[in-house]
C-alpha cells in the first residue's frame, strides 16, 4: 500500500496487472484506526478490478463494517469485472468525460504544451485528464505511424509482406499495456477512417492531424469491413486476459483483417 504525504490517505494499485490479497490485508488493518490528524481515512484503491480472488474476498469484511471514520474509494473502467459481492457493497458514482477543449486549454495554459500537441493529447485521451498528462506525445506518434502503415497495406497497397513484417514488429512488443495501446490507436484509426467514409463532419475525428491520409484510406474503406475489423481487434484485446502467444495471435488478426 502506498501512503500519501497526509497520514491518513493511502492507495492500493495494482502490480504487474494484479491486486494480491497483502496490499488489501494492510488496509484492512488500517482501515480499523482512528484518523491521526483529519476527520477521516480515505483508502483509494485504483483499478479495483485487478483484484485477485483473495484479495477481493479481504475486502468484502471491511466493506461490510467500515469504520465511521474510514472511506474507501475503489476506481475501474471495468466495474462489471468486479465481484458482485464487491459491488452490492458500494456505491456507484460514475464520471463522464471530459470535453477535449476543457482538456486541451488545460495542458497548453496549466503545462505549457504547444497548440498542436495539446489537441491531439485532448481528442485521444477519451475524456481522461489524467490519460493526457501521463501521454508522451512523441511516443504516441511514433506509435500511430506504425498503426497507419498497418491499416494502409490493409486498405490502400495490398501489400501481405509489409503487413505481415508490421505484425512483426508489433507482435515483439514486450509491454503488455503498450501493446494493448498500440491495438487502441489502430481501433482510433480505423473509427476516424470508417467516419469519413460515412461522410461525419471532420471536427468529430480524433486524429485530426492526420485528416489527409484518413481520407484516402475512407476512400477505399467498406462499413462492413471496418465493422468486421473492429470486432476482431475488440476480441483479440478480450484474450489478452488469458496468456496467449503475442505473435500468433498478432499474426492471425492482421491475416484475417487482411481477407475481410
Amino acid at each position: 500500500m502506498i501512503w500519501s504525504e497526509h497520514a491518513d490517505v493511502a492507495m492500493a494499485r495494482p502490480y504487474k496487472q494484479i491486486i494480491r490479497v497483502g496490499p488489501i490485508r494492510e488496509l484492512e488493518r488500517e482501515a480499523n484506526f482512528r484518523p491521526f490528524e483529519g476527520a477521516a481515512r480515505v483508502f483509494i484503491i485504483e483499478d479495483a478490478d485487478y483484484m485477485n480472488e483473495q484479495a477481493a474476498n479481504a475486502l468484502l469484511k471491511t466493506l461490510e463494517e467500515p469504520e465511521p471514520t474510514t472511506h474507501l474509494i475503489l476506481t475501474t473502467t471495468n466495474p462489471t469485472a468486479l465481484p458482485a459481492t464487491i459491488r452490492s457493497r458500494c456505491q456507484t458514482i460514475q464520471f463522464a468525460p471530459i470535453p477535449a477543449g476543457e482538456i486541451e486549454k488545460f495542458l497548453t495554459e496549466g503545462r505549457s504544451i504547444a497548440p498542436k500537441d495539446a489537441e491531439l493529447l485532448a481528442r485521444t485521451s477519451r475524456g481522461s485528464l489524467g490519460r493526457a498528462c501521463a501521454a508522451d506525445i512523441e511516443t504516441y506518434r511514433e506509435g500511430r505511424e506504425a498503426m497507419l502503415a498497418m491499416l494502409t497495406s490493409l486498405t490502400l497497397t495490398g501489400d501481405r509482406v509489409e503487413l505481415l513484417r508490421s505484425a512483426e514488429r508489433f507482435a515483439a512488443i514486450k509491454d503488455r499495456d503498450e501493446y494493448e495501446q498500440s491495438l487502441e490507436v489502430l481501433e482510433a484509426l480505423i473509427r476516424d477512417a470508417w467516419a469519413l467514409s460515412l461522410g461525419r463532419p471532420k471536427e468529430t475525428i480524433v486524429n485530426i492531424d492526420l485528416l489527409p491520409e484518413l481520407q484516402r484510406i475512407a476512400g477505399d474503406l467498406r462499413s462492413a469491413q471496418a465493422a468486421s475489423w473492429l470486432r476482431q481487434i475488440e476480441e483479440l484485446r478480450g484474450a489478452l486476459e488469458v496468456n496467449l502467444n503475442r505473435k500468433i495471435a498478432s499474426d492471425a488478426l492482421f491475416l484475417r483483417m487482411a481477407s475481410t
